[in-house]
């Protein structure tokens, strides 16, 4: 198990300075009237800028749309907010809409389109399709369970945390346990959130995320007699309870981007069931590299005492140095200011 530690090297150094920059856009598309449009473009803006300033993205709408009046901006956490109305002859449903600039990014933007009569019909632009045509009937709506894919893949603290947790077990039955209780802390509060029922901080939540790193970081550092008793007894409470504030950091997305009106509860089980898919993802390409590796290292007679302690500790201390740079970002972000 201690192997699969030198999986972690490879997402701290992607981590860096990508952890939560990956937010998707969000433009709603309510319609007042009939060929009006009340729009509202939400641009993810990167961490760390107190100007406002957006990603560069601007949305591209059909050649029978025109602006009607000026357009109002307001900042929010982690987003550039934009709101306006277009007047559009002969509807939305048929069209194109698309995003300037998506290509150059990795970031997705999601649309939603409400029309007055029938159901909602959501588009998610991504960088190689960044236009996309409306059509009825609500499609679209499997475009959670990507994002929810997506969101566990790139949010390289989610993926630290577990890396960490399973290294902390032996043995595929406690794994199971670990895998099992992230998995329903995080839906819990995940749900919880999303629907209204409890709210917690962005910031705070983002703090204490980076604090269930350094404390799995910290117990790595010690030998496993000499770990706390949560982590060698009771990991899987150690996975449940820092996976409830988890859950809050996955509701982000759902919280920029909103849930259709008329399929709330599918498009969050899809975004959930997403998050469960990339999360085995993980888990499973972590397992194969780590057993591969120790296959290697035992045909060749690399096993020595002194390799292993510098292949163990290594990404240890990475996973450690990272978590404290997040804590440190993190506090800044919350008491600074």
């Amino acid at each position: 198990m201690k192997h699969l530690l030198l999986l972690a090297v490879f997402w701290a150094n992607m981590a860096v300075a990508t952890a939560h920059e990956v937010r998707p856009g969000y433009i709603e598309i309510n319609e007042k009237a009939e060929d009006v449009f009340a729009i509202s473009w939400k641009q993810p803006v990167r961490d760390g800028r107190q100007q406002v300033s957006g990603l560069g993205l601007r949305p591209v709408f059909p050649v029978n749309c025109q602006r009607d009046g000026d357009s109002t901006m307001r900042r929010r956490p982690g987003a550039l907010v934009e709101s306006f109305t277009l007047i559009c002859k002969g509807g939305l449903l048929g069209q194109e809409i698309g995003v300037e600039g998506l290509q150059k990014t990795i970031t997705d933007v999601f649309v939603q389109l409400n029309p007055l009569t029938g159901q909602a019909t959501n588009l998610r632009l991504t960088s190689d399709r960044p236009i996309q045509k409306f059509s009825g009937g609500g499609a679209g709506l499997s475009a959670y369970f990507g994002m929810g894919v997506e969101h566990l893949l790139f949010g390289f603290d989610h993926i630290l945390f577990v890396l960490g947790l399973v290294m902390l077990v032996q043995g595929w039955k406690r794994l199971a346990l670990v895998v099992t209780g992230f998995t329903l802390a995080h839906s819990l509060t995940l749900a919880l959130s999303v629907l209204g029922s409890v709210q917690l901080s962005p910031p705070v939540v983002e703090l204490i995320i980076a604090l269930s790193i350094l404390f799995v970081a910290i117990e790595l550092t010690r030998a496993p007699e000499k770990r706390s008793i949560l982590a060698t007894r009771y990991p899987q409470s150690v996975a449940f309870l820092f996976g409830l504030l988890h859950g809050f950091g996955f509701a982000g997305v759902l919280a920029n981007i909103g849930l259709p009106r008329d399929a709330a509860i599918p498009a969050l089980a899809l975004f959930n069931i997403g998050i469960e898919v990339g999360q085995l993802m993980i888990v499973a390409v972590a397992l194969l590299i780590g057993s591969r590796l120790a296959i290697v290292l035992q045909a060749n007679k690399l096993a020595q005492p002194r390799l292993v302690a510098a292949a163990y500790q290594a990404p240890v201390i990475a996973l450690g140095s990272l978590s404290v740079y997040w804590l440190i970002g993190r506090s800044v972000a919350l008491f600074g200011g």
